[in-house]
């Protein structure tokens, strides 16, 4: 009768069709998969406003207004920040003293208050609307990770208060033509004379993130999030003017048998030179940090030789911090995700996936904020 000899594996062969068994031989014996210790980060470089218009190696026509590369281990990350400009909702009235019935017809203040009773808290914050494309060499429609990683990019920055509505209002300046036929383009700053002379209405920008991530290697709200900030604090905004000519122009409408006059919608021109830079709420800034928890198997210790074993090993659970590589992501059922201020010093989000003792949650916490400090 034939003896049945064992099967080996190589370690990467093992790992993807075991990740959870090769895991355990590498906790068991003091290290990682990724040869880092428990508690240790990846190195991570950012180059910042490589792309923009603004900067001096990119091309001048280019929309982007703010830009970012965030390497991390093999994980590469891409933001760049593009806008609009949109005109702010005003009472009709404000716009237009002949023209209340505008406003009686389509903005009801039954609406306007129960809208404000609703979103009371969050008036004065603004967000970006980010994309993510998670670069796995096929096209279709987004994934569900690609769609969840977007809307909580979206939530952390609006709750967070990074970005003020005040800050993406655009001063609007006045093109016109001087006596010796030279166009000559005036803005008006928050002054008196300013706001006597400039357009009644009100226009804000808007801001877009796309996020191209190459080489995923485990959970990406970390690495997205930092680069998007990066992008956001190299953000600089165009100035924007409108014609003199279309300053004042009126419409007559007919409502309900009645005459009224509204005005005519501007046409907004960005000034291809002139531009403010984007001014965030530096005390709101944080960077994130992601660990997880992975309860040790003691039969994968139990194999192994005492020379072998590079250190000490809780017979219980380990945590590992900054989760890289199919076998942790595949083993880690409790994960936290802690979101620190610049300093250290403040907790901005603590989301907890699992059972985590008060323990581990205080030291992942010590490690969040040494992270932030050094991502400074």
């Amino acid at each position: 009768m034939a003896e049945i000899e064992p099967i080996t594996f190589p370690p990467a062969v093992l790992a993807r069709v075991s990740p959870e068994l090769s895991l355990q031989r590498h906790l068991a014996i003091g290290i990682r998969p990724c040869l880092r210790t428990f508690e240790e980060f990846r190195a991570v470089e950012c180059t910042a406003g490589g792309l923009s218009r603004y900067s001096e190696e990119s091309v001048k026509d280019s929309s982007v207004l703010g830009s970012s590369l965030v390497k991390s281990g093999n994980t590469t990350v891409i933001c760049t920040i593009t806008g609009g400009i949109l005109e702010e909702d005003l009472p009709a009235e404000v716009v237009n003293e002949d023209a209340e019935a505008v406003n009686a017809i389509f903005a009801p203040e039954a609406i306007e208050e129960e809208a404000k009773e609703e979103f009371d808290s969050l008036e004065s914050n603004a967000a970006v609307y980010p994309i993510v494309e998670v670069e796995r060499g096929r096209i279709g429609a987004p994934t569900d990770e690609e769609m969840i990683l977007g809307q909580r990019l979206y939530e952390t920055l609006l709750h967070s208060g990074i970005i003020s509505k005040e800050s993406l209002n655009v001063r609007v300046g006045l093109r016109s033509v001087d006596e010796d036929g030279k166009v000559v383009i005036t803005y008006f700053d928050d002054s008196e004379i300013g706001s006597e002379l400039g357009p009644k209405r009100k226009w804000q920008y808007v801001l877009y993130a796309k996020v191209k991530v190459f080489s995923r290697s485990g959970p990406l709200f970390e690495l997205v999030w930092y680069s998007l900030l990066q992008a956001l604090k190299n953000t600089k905004l165009p100035r924007a003017y409108i014609d003199e000519s279309a300053a004042d122009i009126k419409i007559p409408v007919k409502i309900r048998g009645n005459f009224a006059a509204v005005r005519e919608q501007y046409q907004i021109i960005c000034d291809p030179l002139e531009h403010d830079t984007l001014i965030l709420n530096e005390a709101a800034l944080g960077y994130a940090s992601n660990f997880c928890i992975i309860d040790i198997d003691e039969e994968s210790k139990e194999t192994v030789e005492p020379e072998d074993q590079s250190m000490e090993v809780d017979s219980r659970s380990v945590l590992l911090a900054d989760v890289e590589g199919e076998e942790e992501e595949a083993s880690s059922k409790k994960t936290m995700s802690i979101v620190v201020d610049s300093k250290g010093e403040e907790l901005k989000s603590v989301t907890i996936s699992g059972g985590v003792d008060n323990d581990q949650l205080k030291r992942a916490v010590e490690l969040a904020r040494l992270r932030s400090k050094q991502l400074l």
